[in-house]
């Protein structure tokens, strides 16, 4: 009939069947092909590389090179340890069966192409970059040149950063964390996160874009940029004495920043004013937790800094608080003297007198002057 369109012929369920294969195979036969291009030109990587590290943080930079000459993408992967004790990075290849060297390498000129460097510890020699065609970078975890140094996740808590990142640059002879830098990546700093969740987090970031930059390291190296130095912060290896507290000086969230930044490494110090014996803090609370506590915001601009007030509620239920330059943090599972820890609740029935609620002058913490 006239003006009517012809309709297509209706396609049997055998002729449908066939037409998905074909567009399976289609689609499949595609990615497959993109896949083979990108690996064969990641193929054209065929570094010969030496990884040195230490720790956890460097573990993660190990994991992903060891995947990619796994994938032939590095031509051959050995490692260099301080020693044989027993480190992550150690036990990892041992169990992987990549070959180990200490510390310095006995290699030849122009046996490996790059060295890799990750939380090494160690100040690397001339002798031993010269021997690397294409000399050494490394893994910083920092925004460089901010934190240079050996402990820039703990500064980084520490300061109260919001952000920190990692920082891909080449390594020079005779100083820390000064050569030209490769590539970054920031990485975010949340409120209440801890020194080691942090590392774990920022070792991922930092495997992650010292693969990119390997894929790429020509160009890297010719956008390289020079580290401005008048811009430079220090993290240096840290010893005991950053745990000593002096409440005088540190307001309620410094000293949480500072415990978030070593807790796991050890305790905060400082004595108990009527004894004069140490105490060790175990736990830090946030400050948040007590912010809308009427009682303590009344009695701020009567207290000193150091003094203790024992917050109790019901038979178990307790905090224990402590005056500090601004704000009031609360603390919790203290080792008094040599004795074992015991609960901010014991502490306070067995050393305030049971004074619940109350603020009493000679309750009291000060800085640890017999520490260095």
């Amino acid at each position: 009939m006239a003006g009517v369109p012809n309709k297509p012929p209706r396609l049997t369920n055998q002729q449908c069947v066939t037409i998905l294969h074909l567009k399976r195979n289609l689609f499949s036969t595609n990615i497959k092909s993109q896949s083979e291009i990108k690996l064969k030109d990641s193929k054209k990587i065929n570094l010969k590389v030496m990884f040195f590290g230490t720790d956890g943080f460097a573990l993660e930079t190990l994991k992903r090179l060891h995947e990619r000459e796994k994938l032939k993408i590095i031509s051959n992967l050995e490692v260099c340890c301080i020693s044989n004790s027993g480190s992550a990075v150690n036990k990892y290849a041992e169990k992987n069966g990549l070959k180990q060297h200490l510390y310095p390498p006995a290699i030849e000129p122009g046996q490996f192409d790059l060295g890799v460097v990750a939380s090494f510890g160690k100040l690397i020699s001339s002798a031993v970059i010269s021997k690397f065609d294409r000399g050494m970078i490394n893994v910083h975890g920092s925004m460089l040149p901010k934190l240079r140094g050996a402990a820039p996740v703990v500064y980084a808590l520490k300061q109260g950063l919001t952000e920190t990142g990692i920082t891909i640059m080449k390594i020079k002879p005779k100083k820390f964390d000064t050569g030209e830098i490769l590539a970054q990546e920031r990485v975010s700093i949340p409120p209440d996160i801890f020194r080691k969740e942090l590392t774990h987090k920022m070792a991922v970031v930092g495997g992650d874009l010292l693969c990119k930059v390997l894929e790429d390291l020509d160009a890297h190296e010719t956008s390289s940029i020079v580290q401005d130095n008048s811009e430079a912060t220090f993290a240096p290896v840290i010893d005991k004495s950053i745990a000593l507290l002096d409440f005088n000086q540190q307001s309620a969230y410094e000293v949480y920043n500072l415990w978030r930044s070593i807790e796991d490494l050890m305790k905060l110090r400082c004595r108990w004013k009527p004894s004069n014996k140490s105490i060790r803090i175990g736990l830090v609370h946030s400050p948040t937790l007590i912010q809308n506590i009427q009682f303590l915001s009344e009695s701020f601009d009567t207290v000193l800094p150091g003094q203790a007030v024992w917050l109790k509620s019901g038979k178990s239920d307790s905090l224990l608080c402590i005056k500090c330059r601004e704000g009031w943090i609360p603390v919790d599972k203290i080792n008094y003297d040599n004795r074992k820890t015991m609960s901010a609740h014991n502490f306070a029935n067995g050393f305030m007198n049971k004074s619940a609620n109350t603020i009493q002058k000679d309750f009291m913490f000060i800085k640890d002057e017999t520490e260095t």
